[in-house]
């Protein structure tokens, strides 16, 4: 059988609630008071005939009361007892169905009759075990067993009397105890009434003189602070309002201004970004050959293809074989010594292109130097000509006309030639710089002599020799000849592809240059979308700056109205503020020492003002009252222990008919035990039948635990299936020695043996929040087992605990979250 549904009219918390559940495993997830106990109790009384604890579970204010619970079996209503399903009894759950969290190592019992049940339905299924039944039952019949059955009923009326009396005497014991406890924290109350009585004293005259203290200080420094405040009378005679409103005007402008000059310098930023942009997007749209941005499209066509005809060429050359790496370079590039010769050429070339440029600009540079100093010269001759002629003119007056027109024309000539001489100078500069840059490039190396260096040729001769052994091998191969052609039409289509994008080079670069087209293409593609940002960013940011500068000529046109209108300056402005802050800073505190004296003096006529005082009472009182309780919770005892009364000599007639019952109880079943070798061979026969289910019992116990623990234990399966412990050679019991989690784990190791081996049907495993105390081996190791136990019975796991779910988070399990 399995749960497929529960549903729930009022319940606990639950009112008109569904819960679907699944084969195999099912985790319930909710914090404490979420309803997990509700919700597995509800799932056992439903299974179960009517309990009278289900009261309690009536939800408050509600008519509703009940539910069904839907099982492959058929559906399980809720009190109703007639209906055609046959319901379970309520102990067999209990024992082998159902882990509760108020299940207890020391109150938990194993009940007989489930085990006398089940072996008599394994004993029924079995010839043997039928025939050792009935010869057993007939023995059974004789009157003796009659006769053992009173005696037993007798002596279980006796111990019924017994513990009854036993119970008065240890709630009288229970009752003495809580009085001398209660005595004693009586005497402790009135210990700590004392000593508050003590605190309080000394807190009310430390309190007395320091108020008093205070209250001088307070005094002095009010009449200091009206001193003060007779030589700011003037302000109140001006409008603060005013005065504030220019101010915040005043620091708004300079707020702006400054907000100007940072808009201002993050759109130059953003525009020399702009260009940096614009440069790379046109050397890489020069890298590919293309002049505009609409030919991308086209280009990234082409770069399709040259990447479809690299892959083939690459196929094509690992499918040739060489009998020497040479043979590679030579076959992807045939013209291999022309290249080199054409890179050597090349490469010197432009070494002398290089030393031309260096030699033309020095040239250059010290032609425009001896102009400069032809036209520095020149200046300082004419500027000192035009003075001298000035100053003859200002020494002969009839003169004078004559000499101011040629110092007019030398001082212009003198200007002329200073301008010349700076330009040169920036000249000689501009070159100088250029000369820097000719002098730092260097002429690229030969790339194809630097690659086959690697195979060990260091010039063009030895480059000779191995193309003529190469040349001998490939005429004495026509197979790899023909592969060879293919790869040469194939490399001759790509090279004249990459061409199109200005690219050339040998037969080895092809790949090389390909990828690095479209790794080209693709960097493009980012740099237009980030030119693209800037451009948006650049927009907003001008948009940003016209509109703070209107505000900023706004508010200066209204600051300079205002200043005109009240015939004031900004330095009067600055200066009124800080007299009127002190002021204010005075009249606030001259109105905090006179609340605060006041304040003071009501604390030095009532001592309830001070909150420590005031503390200290309320807590005297508490302890008062306190006492008073606990005095009164005494005589309540006292009454109480008074009014138990244990009758001894009774306690002791009970303890004598006991032994007299359990001494013919022990004859009579002498007698019985004696009947002859028949029932005995009978008896011994059943007891080796029932013996093999105790040794299976206590192999699923000690399996399941030592898996779990991960470590043994020395437990002993007592003959009634109770469990003991064996320590130092004795056997104790095991709740004395463990803790609590070990001994969540021996309820759930027996709970789980007697399933396996007393019950013949299928139950689901409810567990309700018992697994909280494992620590995170032991819990994993349980999880490990409910998922394999899964396979073979429906489990329904309750839990706070939100490691079960870290653990079951990637595994195929049914997930119900109840609200906390």
């Amino acid at each position: 059988m399995f749960v497929r549904k529960i549903h729930i009219d009022g319940f606990g918390k639950f009112v008109d609630k569904d819960f679907q559940f699944g084969p195999g495993l099912n985790v319930v997830y909710g914090p404490n008071e979420s309803g997990k106990t509700t919700l597995s109790k509800f799932l056992l009384y439903s299974l179960t005939r009517t309990n009278t604890n289900v009261s309690k579970y009536k939800p408050w204010g509600l008519d509703v009361f009940g539910g069904y619970v839907e099982t492959s079996d058929g559906r399980y209503i809720f009190g109703d007892d007639e209906n055609t399903i046959q319901k379970y009894e309520m102990s067999v759950l209990e024992n082998v169905a159902f882990l509760l969290e108020d299940d207890d190592l020391e109150t938990i019992q194993i009940d007989k009759n489930i085990l006398e049940s089940s072996l008599r339905k394994k004993t029924e299924k079995s010839e043997e075990g039928r025939l050792i039944k009935e010869a057993i039952r007939r023995a059974e019949r004789l009157n003796l067993n009659a006769c053992l059955s009173v005696l037993n009923e007798k002596l279980k009326e006796v111990e019924n009397e017994i513990s009854a009396i036993s119970a008065e005497i240890k709630k009288k014991n229970e009752v003495f105890v809580q009085i001398r406890k209660l005595l004693e924290s009586s005497r402790e109350v009135e210990r700590e009434i004392n000593e508050l009585n003590i605190v309080l004293g000394n807190l009310r005259e430390g309190q007395k003189a320091e108020l008093q203290s205070n209250i001088f200080e307070l005094r002095k420094e009010l009449e200091s602070i009206k001193l003060e405040l007779s030589k700011y009378s003037w302000i109140e005679s001006m409008e603060p309002s005013v005065v504030e409103e220019i101010q915040n005007l005043m620091l708004r402008s300079n707020s702006i201004s400054a907000q100007l000059d940072s808009v201002e310098n993050e759109e130059r930023i953003l525009r020399e970004k702009l260009e940096q942009k614009e440069r790379k997007i046109e050397d890489k749209l020069r890298t590919l050959g293309a002049t505009s941005q609409e030919e991308l499209e086209s280009v990234g066509l082409r770069l399709k293809h040259l990447n479809l005809l690299s892959r083939m060429y690459s196929e094509r050359v690992q499918n040739v074989s060489e009998e020497e790496p040479l043979w590679k370079v030579f076959l992807e590039n045939p013209n291999i010594l022309d290249d080199v010769e054409e890179e050597e050429q090349r490469y010197r070339e432009e070494v002398s292109t290089i030393e031309s440029q260096k030699l033309a600009i020095q040239d250059e540079i010290e032609r425009n130097e001896a102009r400069a100093k032809y036209s520095r010269d020149l200046a300082v001759l004419s500027t000192s000509a035009g003075i001298v002629l000035f100053v003859l003119g200002l020494l002969f007056k009839n003169l004078s006309i004559f000499m101011y027109a040629p110092s007019a024309l030398f001082l212009l000539l003198a200007v002329l030639l200073a301008i010349n001489w700076k330009r040169k100078i920036s000249l000689v500069s501009v070159l100088q710089e250029k000369l820097l840059q000719v002098s730092m490039s260097t002429p690229k190396q030969p790339q194809t002599l630097k690659i086959l260096s690697s195979y060990g040729i260091g010039n063009i001769k030895q480059l000779r020799k191995k193309y003529a052994e190469f040349l001998e091998w490939k005429v004495q191969n026509v197979e790899r000849q023909r592969q060879i052609n293919e790869l040469k039409d194939i490399e001759q289509e790509i090279i004249r592809e990459l061409s199109k994008f200005g690219v050339t080079g040998a037969a080895q670069m092809i790949v090389s240059a390909v990828e690095n087209l479209q790794r080209v293409f693709n960097e493009l593609q980012e740099v237009l979308y980030e030119k693209e940002t800037l451009e948006r960013k650049i927009t907003q940011l001008r948009g940003e700056y016209l509109s703070l500068q209107k505000e900023y000529k706004n508010i200066v046109e209204v600051i300079s109205a205002k200043l005109e209108n009240y015939k004031i300056g900004k330095e009067e402005i600055e200066l009124y503020r800080a007299n009127y802050e002190r002021y204010q800073t005075l009249k606030t505190r001259h109105s905090e020492l006179t609340s605060l004296i006041r304040q003071l003096n009501e604390e030095l006529d009532n001592e309830d003002v001070n909150p420590k005082i005031l503390e200290l009472k309320i807590i005297l009182g508490e302890q008062i009252r306190r006492k008073g309780e606990i005095d009164k919770k005494i005589g309540e005892l006292n009454s109480l222990y008074s009014s138990i009364t244990v009758d001894k000599t009774k306690l002791s007639e009970l303890f004598a008919e006991k032994d007299i019952l359990e001494l013919r109880i022990g004859i009579i079943g002498n007698l019985i035990a004696k009947l002859g070798e028949v029932k005995e061979f009978l008896n011994e026969k059943f007891e080796a039948f029932v013996q093999a289910y105790h040794t299976v019992f206590n192999d699923k116990f000690v399996r399941f635990f030592d898996r779990i623990s991960g470590m043994p234990r020395n437990f002993v399966v007592m003959p009634d299936l109770s469990i003991k412990i064996v320590i130092e050679g004795d056997v104790k019991d095991p709740g004395e020695y463990l803790s609590g989690s070990t001994k969540d784990l021996l309820i759930f190791a027996i709970k789980d043996a007697l399933y396996k081996t007393f019950y013949d049907g299928n139950l689901p495993l409810v567990i309700d929040n018992t697994l909280i105390r494992f620590d995170d081996d032991r819990l994993k190791r349980i999880c490990e087992f409910l998922r394999t136990e899964s396979d073979y019975r429906q489990i329904i796991l309750l839990t706070s605990d939100r490691r079960i779910l870290d653990i079951f988070k990637d595994s195929n399990v049914h997930m119900i979250n109840l609200e906390g």
